[in-house]
């Protein structure tokens, strides 16, 4: 942190610094696989809670996705840093 902005052009400027930067992360399969499995796992309590069959199929995807990372990551596969 610590900078010094004292107009809107410098706060702009490292605005665009900033999302010029972060932009690889944010634009990444990796998050947005992430996301996914976020979004399958609620789902899939919510499909539960109703007494829904398909929510195998999100719990299923979900613990498979975060299962077959681990197996890649302990292989060298990839090199996620955040899992």
């Amino acid at each position: 942190m610590g900078h010094d902005i004292k107009t809107i052009k410098e706060a702009l400027a490292l605005l665009h610094s900033v999302w010029g930067e972060a932009s690889g992360f944010f634009l990444s399969i990796e998050l947005w696989l992430m996301v996914l499995v976020a979004a399958s796992t609620v789902a899939g309590t919510w499909l539960a809670v109703m007494g829904d069959g398909w929510s195998l199929v999100a719990f299923i995807f979900a613990f498979g996705y975060v299962a077959a990372r681990t197996v890649l990551h302990l292989k060298r596969i990839l090199a996620w840093p955040f899992i």
